[in-house]
C-alpha cells in the first residue's frame, strides 16, 4: 500500500493538518493515511514547527499499524 500517494497529502497538507488548535481533527486526519511516507512526512512537519507530543505519539502508533498491516498482509500472500 505504500507505493501509492496518499490523497490526505493533497487535501491536507501537513501545513494545514496540523496547524488545527484541537487534537480531534488531527487525530482523524492521521487516521486516513495509509503510507509510512506519509506519516513520515507529516512527523517531520509536526517536530519542526509545533512538536506536540500527543500528535508525536499518534503519528508513530499509525506508523505502526500501518507496519503491522503490511506484515500481516504478506503474511496472508505467503499462505
Amino acid at each position: 500500500m505504500s507505493d501509492t500517494p496518499d490523497p490526505i497529502l493533497d487535501k491536507l497538507p501537513p501545513e494545514r493538518l496540523l496547524d488545527a488548535d484541537h487534537l480531534q481533527p488531527i487525530v482523524a486526519g492521521i487516521n486516513c493515511m495509509h503510507s509510512i511516507e506519509t506519516v513520515q512526512q507529516y512527523l517531520a512537519y509536526e517536530n519542526k514547527h509545533q512538536n506536540r507530543t500527543p500528535v508525536q505519539s499518534r503519528l508513530r502508533e499509525r506508523a505502526r499499524e500501518i507496519r503491522r498491516d503490511e506484515s500481516d498482509a504478506e503474511e496472508q500472500a505467503i499462505v
